[in-house]
This record gives structure tokens, C-alpha cells and sequence, in this order.
């Protein structure tokens, strides 16, 4: 009798423990869920006002020999799209040419445009410098904003802003998604889904606008290549071109050791860099465990060889334009919004210098801060041990190879046939299905999270262009304007990287890339160059344990604290930056990828 207290006293503690973890759990949602609503409060507030339809004035100021010539385009916002108007003023021995519109739609994804000519009385243009000419827009309700040039056309300068409508929402979403996505108090993928719910319901835009970006092509192309690296994954292909290369080796550890991260890297061009780095990581753990242990040596050997893995799966996915969304996500943003066409293989001019110059950097660095020396044993024994007789092809591994580079090919020759990534991609996908080498439940392996937070990125970072949220955040850092370049560059690649560190590197493009463009265009600096330092500063983490799941795989190996791996990552991520935003850029430029001017 006495034994029943006991078990319904210990049955009591356990349900009271119980309800106080339920009851932590739902006190932590509601404290995160109130930060979500404070943020998207200041995200509404702080966000522009909607222009008033009505009658507004451009007023253009050019600066020649001392005195300042003045122009004004006066237009309306409003319902119809008015009639092209040249304004002419005539001064001394110059003529201002103003041309614009006489009215302008107040609507989604409106962009007001006009630009200045200056001529001489023989009506020669006349090129004008940038610093020397000024706008100003005003209209009703005291509305007034300053607009620097954004584009030359010819000796021209041409003035662009999208119209704000409801951009209040707009901003007010962006940081409670963003504040979502940094608690994670739900899934990414739900947060995602919150945006086109909050945009349909506070019509900004209807249903199908804020929907198409989740099935873009973009998002087939991606669907497809998982599936493929399912495919991979199912016959082993993938593990086994991994062996053969490693059977083929150099046994000097630091050569097997850049050898391994260059295969992961390689790897994680065409698959995520979770899967890129799962495969490689066991066989170099297996190699290690079979290499007899020399004691410290040994030791600082496995743990640079493990990170070195991790860190270049995470870096590897710069170099092909599948490797990460952010790739894409640029390639996308550049052809709607800049008019600029990249088709697949133009994505290698801005990611594989990175990737090139990163790989041996992050070896040798890992060899020198972890004291790595030439160990006194023969790795040749422990690569042949794990390589065993695996090498053999079987027919699903024949089937799987031959499609894939089938695929790879036609991605690279895009250009001679004119087949979309995507649909090329679909194709290898299905013809996989027919083979047989992956089935209908593969679908359910999918990593459906990634693709819809994916989507969700490239929802919210066109509605950011659309409604002009974009264009009001890039014309407060018109202060910028005042600094060379290349600084301006490093400021933006570093605080990508800090943007990155503490949320995903989806997420981190979808709200940077929409603000790059417009302000490349406000700077004057070629979209390209700013958009591609954007989307490859965001996949440069290497200091968060939880920052990319590369890293995090590298730390479950129990060879590591968090701070050690912070301490070594935060020089990386400096590096990082310097590379890309110091060195490769001119890379570019010599590739013709982008001007520097």
C-alpha cells in the first residue's frame, strides 16, 4: 500500500513538469509573436506615406561654368498615363532639354522617369557630370524628396523612382517575416506563407501576383535538381565518384585534406550544401578513424579536415547558379528589374572565382591556425580500406551518370539550343522516374521547406520593388554617394554577412537584393557588380554554429566547442569579404561580368 502514493507522487511530478515545459514553450511564442508585433509596428511606421494623386513638379538644376540652370516638369498622379512633354529652357549660350510625361498612373510598380539634356546654340549634347546636376520632387501635402541621377543615357542623365503605395504594409511585413525568421518561432516555410496572406488581405496586390513567385521557374529548377540529388543519393552515385576521387588521392594528409574539400565544394555546385557535405563528411571521418593515432598531431589533422569539409560545402554553392537559391534569386532580380539577360552558365564568371580563390585560402588557413604537420603515417592503406571494391558501377549508378551530365551539358550550352535551365532540369528529373531510379514516394524527401521559404524570398522581394519600399530604403543612404566604390562595396558585402550570419541566406538575399538595385542605380555603380557581391556575401558564414547546417554537421562530430569554431570563422568571414569585395570583383570585370567604374 505504501508503494501507491510513491508512483502517483512521482506520476504527479512528472505532469507537473510536464505543464510547466508546455507552459514555458507557449510563454516563449507569445513573447516572440508580441517582438514580431512590435517590429512590424516601427517596419509601418517608419515606412513612406503614400503619394497623394494630384499635381506634382520635377524641378532640374544643372550646374555650368558657375551658374545653375533650372528646369520644371510639372505632371500628374493619377489614373491615366498622360503624353511625352519636353520641357525647354534657354539661357546664354545653353539650352536644358526636360523630358518626361505629363501624367503619370498612381498604381503597383509605377516608376515615375525623366531626364536632362544640356546643349550648346550649335544643339550639340553637352555631357553631363554627375555631381553637377540635381532633382527635387514636390507635390501636395508638403510632399518633397531629392533625387540623385540614376542612369546616363548617352551624354543624359535620367531620373527614376517608383511611386510608394502601400508601402507601409509593404515594410511593416518585411520585418516581422525577417523577425520571424531570425526566432524561428515558427518554420521558415510558414513564415513564408504569411506573406502572401498579409498582402492579398491588405490589397496590395491580388492573389496571383504575390502566388506566381512560389511556382516561378526558378522554383523548378531547384525542385528538379533535388530530385536528382535524390536520385543520386538512392544509387549511391553520389558516394561513389566521391571514393573513386579520393582513391586517386595524393596520401600527404594536407593534399588528401584539400583534395576532400575540393570535392565537397565541387559537390555542393549541383546538390545543397547539407547533402554535398553528409556525403563527404563520413568517408573523411572513416578515412581518419583508420589512420593510426600519432596523438596531437592526429588530432589537429581530423578537426582541420572536418571543418575544412564543412566550410567548403558552405562556399562551394557560390560557384554555379543552382549551388544556393541566392544565386538565382540574383540572376532574377537582374533580368525583371535591369533588363539584364543571364542565362545559367553566366552565373560561373561571378561564382567560381570565389569558390577558386576561397578553397585554398580556407586550407591553408585551417592547416596554419590549427598547427597541422606532416604525420608520420600511410594514408594510403586507410583511402583503400574504405574505397574497398565499391567502384563498381551498377546499371541505376550508369543511368543516373549519364543523365547528369547530359543535364550539366545542356545547362552549359544553353545559349546554342535555347532551352530553359529549368525545363532542362524537369526533363532530367522525369526521365529519372522513367528509369526507375527514383520514385513517387522520393517526392516526400524533398526538402519542401527550402522551396517554399525560397519562394516566400522572392515574393516579398518583388513586392518590395513594386511598391517602392526598395527604391525609399535606397534613397536614404544617398549619403553613400559621397564615398569611393569599392568602399561602398565592402559596406554592403559586410553587412550582408551580418545580415546572413543571423538569418538564412534565402532570406538574406530576398530583402538586399531588391534594395541593391536601386541603390547601385542611385550610386552609379554597375547593378550587377552590386547584386552578385549580395548574393555571395550572403552565403559567406563561417563563424555561427547555427549560421548554415554545413557548420552545424561539422560541430555534431563533438570535435569542437561553439566558441572555437567562432573564433576561427569570424577571420573567415573578414576574408571572405575582403576576397570578394577586394579582389574577385576585378575578376569580374576582366571577365566582363561587370564595370567598374
Amino acid at each position: 500500500m505504501a508503494v501507491e502514493p510513491r508512483a502517483t507522487s512521482t506520476g504527479d511530478a512528472e505532469q507537473a513538469e510536464k505543464s510547466r515545459s508546455l507552459l514555458s514553450a507557449v510563454g516563449t511564442k507569445v513573447f516572440h509573436l508580441l517582438i514580431v508585433l512590435v517590429v512590424a509596428a516601427i517596419g509601418y511606421w517608419v515606412a513612406p506615406a503614400d503619394l497623394a494623386p494630384g499635381e506634382y513638379t520635377a524641378t532640374v538644376g544643372v550646374t555650368v561654368e558657375g551658374r545653375t540652370l533650372l528646369a520644371e516638369l510639372p505632371f500628374t498622379l493619377g489614373q491615366e498615363a498622360g503624353e511625352p512633354v519636353t520641357i525647354t529652357e534657354q539661357t546664354g549660350r545653353y539650352r536644358l532639354v526636360l523630358e518626361g510625361m505629363s501624367a503619370y498612373p498612381y498604381k503597383l510598380n509605377q516608376q515615375i522617369r525623366y531626364q536632362v539634356r544640356l546643349l550648346d546654340t550649335q544643339g550639340n549634347e553637352i555631357a553631363l557630370a554627375r555631381e553637377d546636376v540635381s532633382s527635387r520632387l514636390t507635390g501636395p501635402n508638403g510632399y518633397a524628396q531629392s533625387l540623385p541621377p540614376t542612369q546616363r543615357v548617352g551624354n543624359a542623365l535620367a531620373f527614376t523612382v517608383r511611386v510608394p503605395f502601400k508601402a507601409k504594409v509593404t515594410l511593416g511585413l518585411l520585418l516581422a517575416v525577417a523577425a520571424l525568421w531570425l526566432l524561428e518561432t515558427v518554420p521558415l516555410a510558414a513564415a513564408a506563407l504569411l506573406i502572401p496572406v498579409v498582402i492579398v488581405v491588405t490589397r496590395v496586390t491580388d492573389a496571383q501576383t504575390v502566388l506566381q513567385p512560389f511556382f516561378h521557374p526558378i522554383i523548378v529548377l531547384f525542385l528538379a535538381g533535388f530530385l536528382m540529388a535524390e536520385g543520386m543519393r538512392r544509387t549511391g552515385f553520389d558516394r561513389l565518384v566521391a571514393l573513386a576521387v579520393v582513391q586517386r588521392s595524393s596520401t600527404r594528409p594536407a593534399i588528401l585534406m584539400l583534395t576532400m574539400m575540393g570535392i565537397t565544394a565541387f559537390l555542393s555546385m549541383w546538390m545543397s550544401n547539407t547533402a554535398a557535405v553528409a556525403i563527404i563528411l563520413p568517408i573523411a571521418l572513416a578515412i581518419l578513424e583508420k589512420i593510426p593515432n600519432s596523438g596531437k598531431g592526429h588530432r589537429a589533422f581530423s578537426r582541420a579536415m572536418v571543418l575544412g569539409v564543412a566550410y567548403c560545402g558552405t562556399i562551394g554553392g557560390i560557384g554555379s547558379a543552382i549551388g544556393t537559391p541566392a544565386n538565382m534569386l540574383a540572376m532574377t532580380f537582374l533580368s525583371e528589374f535591369t533588363g539584364t539577360e543571364l542565362v545559367f552558365v553566366d552565373w560561373f564568371k561571378y561564382g567560381l572565382p570565389v569558390v577558386l580563390v576561397m578553397v585554398p585560402l580556407i586550407w591553408l588557413y585551417l592547416l596554419l591556425t590549427f598547427g597541422v604537420r606532416k604525420l608520420d603515417v600511410d594514408l594510403g592503406e586507410a583511402i583503400r580500406s574504405e574505397a574497398g571494391t565499391r567502384l563498381t558501377l551498377t546499371r541505376a549508378q550508369k543511368i543516373i551518370g549519364v543523365i547528369f551530365v547530359i543535364v550539366v551539358l545542356l545547362w552549359l550550352t544553353e545559349t546554342l539550343h535555347g532551352i530553359d535551365a529549368e525545363i532542362v532540369a524537369l526533363a532530367g528529373a522525369l526521365a529519372l522516374f522513367f528509369f526507375g531510379t527514383i520514385k513517387a514516394e522520393d517526392l516526400n524527401r524533398i526538402n519542401w521547406n527550402a522551396l517554399i521559404t525560397f519562394g516566400g524570398g522572392m515574393a516579398i522581394g518583388t513586392i518590395l520593388m513594386m511598391t517602392g519600399v526598395s527604391d525609399w530604403l535606397a534613397l536614404q543612404l544617398i549619403g553613400l554617394g559621397g564615398l569611393p566604390a569599392m568602399l561602398v562595396v565592402l559596406l554592403v558585402a559586410a553587412l550582408t554577412v551580418a545580415i546572413g550570419a543571423l538569418i538564412s541566406n534565402t532570406a538574406c538575399a530576398a530583402m538586399l537584393i531588391p534594395l541593391a538595385i536601386p541603390l547601385a542605380q542611385i550610386l552609379q555603380i554597375d547593378p550587377r557588380l552590386l547584386v552578385a557581391v549580395v548574393a555571395i556575401a550572403s552565403s559567406i558564414d563561417f563563424a555561427l554554429v547555427i549560421g548554415t547546417p554545413p557548420t552545424m554537421l561539422a560541430y555534431s562530430t563533438g570535435f569542437f566547442q561553439t566558441s572555437e569554431i567562432f573564433k576561427r570563422g569570424i577571420v573567415l568571414d573578414v576574408i571572405g569579404v575582403i576576397v570578394l569585395s577586394l579582389g574577385t570583383i576585378w575578376v569580374w570585370q576582366l571577365l566582363g561580368a561587370v564595370t567598374i567604374y
